[in-house]
C-alpha cells in the first residue's frame, strides 16, 4: 500500500442548502455537515476557515476599509466627476498598475467603486491566505511548513479545468495533501442562481472529479481521504434596494455629508454623529436591514476597535440587495454576505474520513483536516 494522500477541495459557495437539494457527492463522500459561516464575505471567511479564527483575530474582514490620507489612491480625489464609461476606463487603468507593480499578492477587484470615494479606501489585506505566513496568525498552510508536510496549492490564479487536470496527475507524486481551491461555482450562483440547472451540471461535474480522484487513487495504491468544503453559501436575490438613493434624497451627499462603502448586503458608514443619528433612523424605517450594534458585531467577531471597517454598519435582509452599489449597477440572481446564522449562509463539509467528530463551523476545519493528516482528530 502506497502513502496515504488528502485530497481538499474548497468549492466557493457551496452552501449546505444546495448540498441537500442536489445530493451531492451523497454516494461518495457518507459523513457532512453544515458549517456556520462568519459575518461578511470570502475576504472574511476564507483567512477564518484556513486559521480557525474570526475576522478580529486574523484582522481581514471586508476587502476595502477606511485608510484616509495612507490611501495609495489618495491622488484620485482630484478627478473630477467623470462620465462613468470613462470612469470604468480608468478603474482599469489603475487596476492594472497596482498589478504590474505587484502590490497586491491575494484576489481584489475595484468593481464600480467611484473614484474620488476611493480615494478614502485601501484594500484590506494584501496578502495571498493561501501562501504560509502571509496572516498574522498561523493558517493550514503554516501549519504544513511546521510539520514537514509536502503539499501543492491551485486557486482561482489559474483556470479551473486546468487545476483539476493537474491535481489527478498529481495523485502519482510524491506530495502527501493535495489543495484545490475554485470560485467558479460562486460566479456562476452570482449569474443564474441558486437551484438553477447550470448549477447542477457544475456539481455533476464536480462529483465526477471527486469520483477520479477516488479511482485514480485506487489504482495508485494510494489511500485517499477527500474533504470538500465551502466558507459559506449562497441566496437567491428576491429584490433590489436603493439605500444609496434613499439616504441622498434625504439630504444626505455621499463624500461631502458622509463616507460610505455600499458592499452588495452591507452599508458602512463613517460620519458626524447628528448625521449618524439621521441616517441611522432612515435605514431602520425602510425595512430592509437591521443596524449591527457593537455587541453584535463583538459576538461575531467583527468589531475593530479603529472603526476602519465602519463605525454604522447596516444589513440587508437575506434575499435583498444593494443596488446600484460600489460593487455594481445591475442585480444578481444570488448574493451571499447575509446574516451567518441565516440557513442559506451555512457552508459544508464532506468527508470519506471514517471517524472522529465532524467540525460545526468553519472554524473547525483547520484543525480537523490537520487531525486527518496526522491520523486522528484534533
Amino acid at each position: 500500500m502506497g502513502r496515504p494522500v488528502h485530497i481538499i477541495f474548497l468549492i466557493d459557495a457551496l452552501g449546505w442548502e444546495i448540498v441537500e437539494s442536489f445530493g451531492f457527492c451523497r454516494n461518495l463522500l457518507h459523513r457532512s455537515a453544515p458549517l456556520d459561516t462568519v459575518l461578511g464575505y470570502s475576504s472574511a471567511a476564507i483567512p477564518s476557515l484556513l486559521t480557525g479564527e474570526l475576522p478580529n483575530r486574523h484582522g481581514a474582514w471586508a476587502m476595502y476599509r477606511l485608510a484616509g490620507h495612507e490611501s495609495p489612491f489618495r491622488l484620485l480625489r482630484f478627478l473630477p466627476e467623470l462620465p462613468h464609461p470613462l470612469e470604468r476606463r480608468i478603474r482599469l487603468l489603475v487596476k492594472r498598475m497596482i498589478d504590474r507593480r505587484d502590490l497586491v499578492k491575494g484576489y481584489y477587484d475595484l468593481y464600480d467603486i467611484p473614484l474620488r470615494l476611493l480615494a478614502d479606501f485601501d484594500i484590506a489585506s494584501r496578502t495571498d491566505p493561501y501562501c504560509p505566513g502571509s496572516l498574522p496568525v498561523e493558517s493550514i498552510f503554516d501549519g504544513f511548513e511546521s510539520r514537514g508536510l509536502s503539499y501543492r496549492v491551485w486557486t482561482y490564479r489559474t483556470p479551473e479545468a486546468e487545476n483539476v487536470r493537474d491535481l489527478l496527475s498529481s495523485i502519482d507524486s510524491s506530495e502527501r495533501i493535495l489543495f484545490l481551491y475554485t470560485a467558479e461555482l460562486d460566479e456562476l450562483m452570482h449569474r443564474r442562481g441558486v437551484f438553477h440547472q447550470e448549477v447542477e451540471r457544475k456539481l455533476s461535474l464536480y462529483e465526477g472529479f471527486v469520483e477520479s480522484i477516488i479511482k485514480k487513487a485506487r489504482e495508485a495504491g494510494r489511500p485517499a481521504t477527500v474533504n470538500v468544503m465551502s466558507d459559506h453559501g449562497m441566496t437567491d436575490v428576491t429584490k433590489a434596494v436603493d439605500v444609496w438613493g434613499e439616504i441622498t434624497r434625504n439630504g444626505y451627499r455621499l463624500g461631502k455629508d458622509y463616507k460610505a462603502f455600499y458592499d452588495s448586503t452591507m452599508a458602512r458608514f463613517w460620519c458626524e454623529e447628528s448625521v449618524a443619528g439621521g441616517i441611522a433612523e432612515l435605514l431602520e424605517e425602510s425595512g430592509w436591514g437591521r443596524l449591527l450594534s457593537e455587541e453584535e458585531l463583538k459576538m461575531y467577531g467583527c468589531f475593530f476597535e479603529d472603526g476602519s471597517y465602519g463605525r454604522t454598519l447596516f444589513l440587508l435582509s437575506p434575499g435583498l440587495m444593494i443596488v446600484p452599489s460600489f460593487m455594481g449597477r445591475e442585480p444578481l440572481a444570488a448574493m451571499h454576505g447575509y446574516d451567518p446564522l441565516d440557513r442559506f449562509s451555512k457552508g459544508c463539509l464532506l468527508t470519506n474520513h471514517p471517524s472522529g467528530a465532524l467540525p460545526t463551523s468553519i472554524l473547525g476545519i483547520k484543525s480537523f483536516l490537520l487531525g486527518c493528516i496526522e491520523g486522528g482528530t484534533r
